[in-house]
């Protein structure tokens, strides 16, 4: 369908800022908990993430939980009456929870490149176009909704959006947006030749 796939594979330098492990000491409780939530806390402040989503041994604990709840006073008493603190106390010895904040938008884009990766352009526009209304002006889903928009042969709206993308800089989507603004305007400039010129 493509002669430029998108390049789906998880980012590891995006991979810290979304999720982290938190290390459960059945002795320091409530310090493991206030740890959690300040890091959770940290982590909202600096991005739009939406929901926390708590693992133990690769295994979801409970349904996501929206960050505004996790967050309040309600939530830490949820937690140490809930889950963790049968985790804690039930095991009896130090484990790691895996943390990771999520946002609805990810599941958009990844919706898109599935439906990128099956052919299906119109639906994979949709749901890089809805994930960029959840989170505008998203690297990521500028950045796949630029190749789409190339793919398709809408060449000028693919430049300014690979553009958009392009402005975040140090995201791994912004590089592969900037390496294929620089591989689209190079192609204009070479001359392809004419016939058999050998």
């Amino acid at each position: 369908m493509t002669d430029e796939p998108i390049d789906i594979s998880p980012d590891t330098e995006d991979a810290d800022a979304t999720s982290f492990r938190i290390d459960l000491d059945p002795e320091k409780v409530e310090q493991t908990l206030q740890e959690l939530a300040d890091r959770v806390r940290k982590q909202y402040e600096r991005h739009r993430y939406s929901k926390v989503r708590l693992s133990y041994k690769g295994r979801q604990l409970v349904d996501d939980l929206p960050i505004a709840v996790f967050l309040a006073s309600e939530a830490a008493s949820f937690w140490w009456l809930g889950p963790l603190r049968l985790l804690l106390v039930n095991f009896g010895m130090r484990s790691f929870l895996d943390v990771e904040l999520v946002n609805e938008a990810d599941d958009h884009i990844s919706r898109g490149n599935a439906h990128y990766l099956d052919g299906e352009v119109e639906e994979a526009e949709l749901a890089y176009r809805e994930a960029l209304v959840m989170r505008p002006g998203d690297p990521s889903a500028l950045y796949h909704l630029g190749v789409l928009l190339r793919v398709t042969g809408r060449k000028e709206e693919a430049i300014t959006t690979l553009e958009e993308a392009a402005r975040w800089g140090d995201h791994p989507d912004a590089e592969k947006a900037n390496q294929l603004l620089i591989k689209m305007k190079v192609r204009k400039l070479i001359p392809r030749p004419r016939g058999d010129e050998s």
